[in-house]
């Protein structure tokens, strides 16, 4: 059996070592934009959450999720930055505690960055998928 937890930023230290490899493996592909210390900082202060999935059976992470709040003009939006994790179908159910949670602080709307195949995975929980991030690094170029 699974559960999410949402860790507050007075415990994000104590569940770093379980999660930190997980998220620094996640942050490769940020193209450079943020590390792991900096979800970490950024955790404690309350500027982004941390959810872990619980693996009750095995005592073990399975899989961790972070998100921010959005705040535009208009409307308040949960965004998830990072789901990152194994064995999904055991755990992609959860989002609907995530939308709870974001309702309560008064989100209107969610939103999340992901590769091509979650598009299709969260079709049956009601999103679609409106854009599609391109990136180019100009250090390079």
């Amino acid at each position: 059996m699974t559960c999410l937890v949402g860790v507050p930023p007075e415990n994000v230290d104590q569940v770093w070592p379980l999660i930190e490899q997980r998220l620094e493996e996640a942050c490769l592909t940020s193209r450079g934009k943020e590390k792991a210390f900096d979800i970490r900082r950024s955790a404690r202060h309350g500027e982004k959450q941390i959810w872990v999935v619980w693996d009750e059976d095995a005592n073990d992470v399975l899989a961790v999720v972070v998100s921010e709040l959005a705040v535009y003009p208009r409307k308040m939006v949960c965004h998830i930055q990072i789901c990152v994790g194994n064995e999904r179908e055991r755990w992609q159910h959860h989002i609907a505690i995530i939308e709870d949670w974001a309702r309560q602080k008064g989100c209107r709307g969610m939103s999340l960055v992901a590769r091509p195949g979650w598009s299709r995975v969260l079709k049956q929980f009601g999103y679609d998928m409106t854009h599609h991030l391109v990136e180019k690094d100009l250090q390079d170029a």
